[in-house]
């Protein structure tokens, strides 16, 4: 067994009274902080003068063990104390005083995954470390290469701060695909969502990087900055992609936010989850935390804050990075965004608990000195700020924030000067010159923004538009200016035009069949062909067919059908053949005409109506005809015009993902010669079809679609006769006709300005 032991030489302590009286007369002087290494584990001891009163939390990014010891003094220990054993990496400590009190912090730098049982033992609080299951398998890490790890972009000592915002990711980012400076903001375009963020303070040259966790590619060249950044850069490394912005000067307050398809750093705002840079106060911190954790260990104490009750409970600080602030809309006073905690205190000083929240969301907190009295609480994995409001309303009392300085008092006191400061503004606003100030309107009309300027207005305020140059004329205080123009150049961004090419297909297809048979002729018992009856009467007997007229006699020229069913046949469509039998004497004739008819046809027509127009603007293109139809009535006749034309009416809308929504009419109308009215007006043929569709840009859909198909068969037979065998065929004509009809209409929508677009939806972030 190995025991290292730090203690204080030549002092001597002497012994108080116990209770909360000696605490407050004489600090609990920390004689030594024992490190001894025991079955695989290290057992830390932290011995005073007396028994240390004490307060318990973990952070994390990196973890470490924070032990605030109310009373105490550490300041004559030496520090840092190197350890790098069984989870343990090194411990340092720093002291808190002020007027009324003072507390002792000491800190242990864990290694990932490490575990610690915290309890009192005698004089001294007892702390045991043990690795984790993963780290058990490994070799301890020496304490050299710890701050290599954490930060490998630029020595540790740089470091201001660091911290991780996560969030879900639906389509994971690739590639940083465009930047897009302006002096209060840098937007990064990137294919898709950035599942972890790591956001990293640096000085010695100020800058501020940002690793894009699952990027692989990005610019290789640098982007010329604006504002209070030089220059934005990149470099590539295993798995991530690091964003480096350069400072012109110091770093400015900004606040990171995740937009769809974007990832934005907002300039001159609150970032409620980023590490703020140690006071000057804390300039002589252990250095082994500021190397083994890029974020400090705490943040400073404020001057006007009480000491941690004399507790021995716990409070942890969750592992979850704090969530990113909401992007599309307003930050809300229910929308809590800061790291998670676990508070579980009974009785405990509201001032103290206040200290707490500071240390664990490194934000400065200034109490009242009306703010007293103790508080229960008994929260689990809750954001910091939502632990606050809910204290802060239980306790009747309010916050106000002014950077990085969160100020405590009654809500009566802050809302008494909150109306004051209002009252004072009104008071002073007749008394401010007014300015004039000239706002040009590029994409859209001055007169359709000039309303929405005027809500920004005071009572004093005008504005006015100058058709001719486009241009708002606003007049008012210079605070209300900059209000007007800033909404101006929000909403004067270019309008998407949007290209829609249709397609009009009409298909049809017919076929037709027909047989027909013709057969007649005459017969002619008389005299005159020799063959007469031989009786007084009838000595003359004549048949001839009767569906092709009278009897007569003759030949094909002038045939006599005893059966006419022939098919439709005519010049340029069908044909037949004709048979005539006669006798000598021309006693019998016999006539037969065979008939045969069938015809395909198919009939394609392609309409191509292509018609461009802005965002949310209904566009009309149309070809046709206009057909007079005449109405008789008492006043006259009078004529009115029917439109049977080709006409596409289509309403874009373009969505922030490049989809396009089209609400669409299509219609391809014309005159029907086959079906006229009374006076002989051809009837219309409509075909129509309206809809709304989702549509990627540059992609096709069918919007409508209809098929018809019509089938016919027709029969004419001579009763009974048409029934025989074989001669039956002799008897009946057939005729059938099957005819298809096919109307498919086409959408494509494109984005003629897409890169503009892009754009302006990453600045609108």
């Amino acid at each position: 067994m190995k025991t290292t032991t730090i203690r204080l030489a030549g002092l001597t302590f002497l012994a108080l009274a116990a209770g909360s009286a000696r605490a407050a007369s004489a600090p609990n002087a920390i004689r030594a902080i024992d490190v001894a290494e025991r079955g695989g584990a290290v057992e830390i001891d932290i011995r005073g003068t007396r028994a240390p009163s004490y307060t318990v939390f973990k952070l994390q990014d990196p973890p470490r063990l924070v032990l605030d010891l109310a009373g105490a003094d550490v300041s004559q220990l030496a520090s840092p104390i190197q350890v790098g054993k069984d989870g343990v990496l090194a411990i340092s400590t720093a002291q808190y005083k002020d007027d009324k009190s003072s507390v002792g912090r000491v800190v242990v730098a864990l290694e990932p995954g490490a575990r610690y049982e915290v309890g009192p033992r005698g004089d001294a609080v007892a702390v045991k470390v043990t690795r984790g299951a993963a780290q058990a398998a490994a070799p301890a890490p020496a304490p050299a290469p710890v701050a290599v790890a954490t930060a490998p972009a630029a020595p540790a000592d740089n470091v201001v701060s660091r911290r991780a915002d996560e969030a879900p990711v639906s389509r994971a980012a690739t590639a940083v695909t465009g930047v897009r400076v302006s002096p209060d903001r840098v937007s990064l375009a990137v294919d898709g969502d950035v599942g972890r963020i790591e956001v990293i303070e640096l000085a010695n040259p100020p800058r501020l990087a940002l690793d894009l966790f699952g990027v692989s590619r990005a610019p290789r060249a640098a982007v010329p900055g604006a504002g209070p950044f030089r220059q934005v850069r990149f470099g590539r490394d295993q798995g991530k992609v690091r964003v480096v912005l350069d400072a012109a000067a110091g770093l400015p307050s900004f606040q990171l936010k995740r937009v769809p398809g974007a990832v934005v750093v907002a300039l001159g705002e609150a970032a409620p989850a980023v590490a703020q840079p140690a006071a000057p106060a804390r300039a002589a911190a252990p250095a082994l935390v500021a190397r083994a954790a890029p974020e400090p260990a705490a943040a400073p104490a404020p001057s006007a804050a009480a000491p941690v009750a004399p507790v021995s409970m716990r409070v942890h600080a969750e592992a979850a990075a704090a969530a990113a602030e909401p992007s599309a809309a307003p930050h809300r006073k229910d929308d809590y965004a800061g790291r998670r905690i676990t508070l579980d205190f009974h009785d405990i000083d509201i001032r103290n608990l206040l200290r707490l929240i500071a240390d664990v969301s490194k934000k400065n907190i200034v109490v009242a000195d009306d703010v007293t009295g103790k508080v229960t609480v008994s929260l689990r994995n809750v954001p910091w700020d939502q632990a606050l409001d809910l204290v802060l309303r239980t306790k009747g009392l309010d916050k106000e924030e002014l950077g990085n300085v969160i100020r405590v008092a009654k809500y009566e006191q802050i809302a008494k000067e909150r109306q004051a400061r209002l009252d004072a503004i009104k008071s002073q606003a007749p008394l401010l010159p007014l300015k004039v100030r000239l706002i040009p309107v590029n994409f859209t009309r001055a007169n359709e923004v000039s309303a929405r300027v005027k809500d920004l207005l005071s009572e004093r305020g005008t504005v006015s538009t100058d058709d001719r140059t486009n241009v708002l004329i606003v007049k008012d205080v210079a605070e209300n200016l900059e209000k007007a123009e800033k909404l101006v150049r929000n909403l004067d961004t270019e309008i998407p035009q949007v290209l829609i090419e249709s397609r009009i297909v009409e298909a049809s297809s017919n076929f037709s069949r027909a047989v027909g048979v013709q057969w007649g002729g005459n017969a002619s018992f008389s005299p005159a062909t020799g063959n007469s009856t031989g009786l007084s009467f009838p000595n003359t007997v004549g048949a001839t067919g009767a569906s092709g007229g009278g009897p007569t006699t003759g030949t094909a020229s002038a045939p006599n059908y005893a059966v006419n069913l022939p098919a439709a046949i005519g010049q340029g469509s069908g044909g037949g053949i004709g048979l005539v039998f006669g006798s000598a004497s021309g006693a019998f004739n016999l006539n037969l005409r065979l008939s045969a008819l069938e015809s395909t046809g198919v009939v394609k027509t392609i309409s191509a109506p292509k018609i461009a127009t802005i965002d949310n603007k209904e566009a009309t293109i149309g070809q046709g005809l206009s057909i007079p139809f005449s109405q008789t009535s008492a006043a006259g006749v009078n004529t009115t015009f029917i439109e049977a034309k080709l006409e596409l009416k289509v309403t874009p809308h373009v969505s922030a993902d490049g989809s396009i929504l089209l609400k669409i009419k299509a219609t391809n109308n014309s005159p029907n010669s086959s079906l006229t009215g009374a006076n002989g007006q051809p009837s219309i043929s409509k075909r129509e079809a309206e809809t709304e569709v989702l549509v990627k840009d540059g992609d096709t859909t069918v919007i409508g679609g209809i098929y018809t198909r019509s089938t016919a068969r027709h029969e004419s037979d001579v009763p009974w006769l048409s029934k025989i065998p074989v001669l039956g065929f002799f008897f009946r004509g057939r005729s059938e006709s099957d005819d298809h009809t096919e109307l498919l209409i086409f959408i494509t929508p494109r984005i003629l300005n897409r890169q503009p677009l892009a754009q302006n939806a990453v600045a609108g972030g």
